[in-house]
């Protein structure tokens, strides 16, 4: 069963669309990142783990699951590959890593992303403060860092509204994590994830060469003593720590970055505010790397919140993660 293909629900197509947008800004999403679903006659549409938004026109991203049993099974597993329907088995596809968030929401569309806007505003107890200037025509829930998958799901419903209902649009503000949007169609999901990217934004995406291995990922003068005590504070989000490390950034004299593989760090700050990755790195973690810096610089206070050593020993040897990190760039 191809995604493109006749057969498919037109609001799909729909996806599709909105899903090469959304993967081509680097501010969302970065690598295999972010995940869409949409939900039409009792199937579960949803975007496969390790596959890009971005390739979404042109390759099969989207999984047919049973919407009903997977909605019943993700309270007790995360092996859902037993759901999806039979005549997409033989892809190789294997579901979202939050395919338990997208079902367990009653909305039709469910996009998350990973908006530098949103998780730069996330990662202080500001955040609460920071959703106090986003609209009253969709209900707003700031949610702690939980574990993707379950564990996440799980502290969603449990913070949501008790009258929430698939014709009322939500956000939700994924501390040190991304934005995830439901609403009853693509088109009012896109604008409201545009409408609150852009409302938490401070600042336009840095300058960065995705192409360069040998030269600096940002020229000098890009990052401010608050933006690089914020890179080197630790892993912000899971991504970073999955792709990069626990301690994705350090802080060096001057660029290049060191060759040699005795520092723990992926990327390096330097003192005229470049920044410069390590070399042989691939095209998931320079792009995850891209945009922690852009996070970084539009952060105001450098006392952000870091996953702590056991979320990120839980990322690290999660079978999930292991998955995605087998699909990398």
């Amino acid at each position: 069963m191809r995604s493109h293909e006749t057969d498919a629900p037109a609001g799909l197509r729909d996806l599709i669309q909105c899903s090469v947008r959304l993967g081509s800004d680097l501010r969302l999403v970065q690598g295999a990142g972010g995940n869409l679903s949409i939900k039409s006659d009792g199937v579960l549409w949803i975007k496969a783990s390790g596959t890009r938004l971005s390739q979404a026109a042109d390759q099969d991203i989207f999984v047919p699951m049973d919407e009903a049993a997977t909605r019943e099974a993700v309270a007790t597993t995360e092996v859902l590959a037993p759901y999806v329907l039979p005549a997409a088995r033989t892809s190789g596809l294997r579901p979202s890593i939050e395919t338990a968030l997208h079902v367990l929401l009653p909305h039709t569309v469910v996009v998350h992303v990973h908006g530098t806007g949103t998780i730069a505003a996330g990662l202080s107890d500001g955040a609460l403060e920071a959703v106090q200037q986003l609209s009253a025509r969709f209900d707003t829930v700031v949610v702690p860092y939980a574990k993707p998958g379950v564990e996440l799901a799980r502290a969603v419903l449990d913070r949501t509204p008790a009258d929430l209902t698939a014709e009322r649009p939500l956000v939700l503000i994924l501390r040190n994590h991304g934005l995830v949007v439901g609403a009853s169609d693509t088109a009012t999901a896109a604008e409201i994830l545009d409408e609150v990217e852009s409302t938490l934004r401070r600042t336009d995406a840095p300058v960065a060469d995705l192409a360069d291995d040998a030269g600096p990922l940002c020229p000098p003068g890009s990052v401010d003593a608050t933006a690089a005590a914020v890179l080197c504070a630790g892993a912000l989000t899971p991504d970073s720590a999955v792709f990069l490390g626990p301690r994705p950034f350090g802080r060096i004299d001057r660029g290049p970055a060191p060759q040699d593989g005795g520092s723990p760090h992926a990327g390096f700050v330097a003192d005229d505010g470049s920044v410069w990755l390590r070399p042989g790195l691939g095209a998931d973690e320079r792009e995850v790397a891209a945009s922690l810096v852009d996070v970084a610089r539009q952060v105001e206070d450098p006392h952000v919140v870091t996953l702590t050593d056991d979320h990120i020993d839980a990322l690290i040897n999660w079978e999930a993660e292991k998955w995605r990190q087998q699909l990398k760039r």
